[in-house]
């Protein structure tokens, strides 16, 4: 692991300024279920040197045509830069991140999941614990961060009586096919279980799809009438013959990168709080 000697004074001389610059930390309070919130600028610096402090593993996402992830760990806090481990995918030394670059990044402390967006300042020379010379990451410290609970990703069955809907088909979410003439099938089915990572459905048995592991499909899922529809590009991850019904999974992609996507991050969280609520009334 790559650490940059005196990270822990960067880290305070930062922390300091940002303290400055916010003032006192507001608490937000919290209303009924709400599974994401909007950090200021003192949680912002709190979750940043949290994670430096401990060398948490992060992940750089950035969209080449289609998402892609990189790994790496954060190092240390210089100025106004978070330094970071050379991002690395399957061992390799990855992506060649040029200055001003915007990326989406997540990282996990505690109970919730961060995201954030920012840019690249570029590589940078840092000086090991060994005295040895090496090469760090250096992102641009974020302004603006959402975090979202843990529990989000763990995914809950919908409540028996309650009907949602999903079509789904090859290609990405802006691209659903608008009548049978399109050469494209729609598939549809009903959703079972839902979280902020993904879904399964049952579909009929003469409509099974015939969709590749790791195959890029839009989805769009429907609450019922009146209710708010979602919009997600997916990677199909299985499917299950062995009940009466179908089950097919899928794996959202993309949504924590984005602003809309964050927004059907906050659906469905909403919907998730709704499910739970339903069943334990029942129970």
């Amino acid at each position: 692991m790559l650490t940059q000697v005196n990270s822990t004074n960067a880290e305070t001389i930062h922390s300091t300024e940002v303290r400055q610059r916010s003032g006192p930390m507001r608490q937000q309070k919290t209303k009924g279920c709400k599974t994401m919130q909007e950090l200021n600028m003192r949680q912002i610096d709190d979750a940043i040197t949290l994670a430096v402090r401990k060398h948490i593993p992060l992940t750089l996402s950035i969209n080449n045509g289609g998402w892609v992830n990189f790994h790496s760990r954060f190092i240390a806090i210089q100025d106004t830069h978070v330094l970071l481990e050379p991002p690395y995918t399957n061992g390799e030394e990855s992506h060649e991140f040029s200055p001003a670059e915007k990326v989406s990044f997540s990282f996990k402390l505690k109970h919730h999941k961060y995201l954030s967006d920012a840019r690249m300042a570029g590589l940078q020379e840092i000086t090991l614990e060994d005295g040895s010379a090496g090469k760090a990451l250096a992102l641009c410290f974020p302004m603006r961060m959402q975090r979202v609970q843990r529990r989000s990703f763990t995914r809950i069955a919908v409540p028996p009586g309650r009907i949602v809907r999903v079509s789904f088909w090859a290609g990405d979410k802006d691209n659903e096919p608008t009548s049978p003439t399109d050469g494209r099938p729609v598939w549809s089915g009903s959703v079972i279980d839902l979280s902020a990572g993904g879904f399964c459905c049952t579909v009929t048995g003469d409509k099974v799809p015939f969709l590749k592991e790791g195959q890029y499909v839009g989805v769009r899922i429907g609450f019922g009438p009146g209710q708010e529809s979602i919009y997600s590009d997916a990677h199909f991850r299985h499917c299950d013959t062995s009940g009466q019904k179908n089950s097919l999974g899928f794996q959202f992609l993309g949504l924590a990168h984005t602003a809309d996507g964050r927004e059907v991050l906050r659906t469905i969280g909403q919907k998730m709080c709704q499910f739970a609520k339903s069943v334990r009334s029942v129970g």
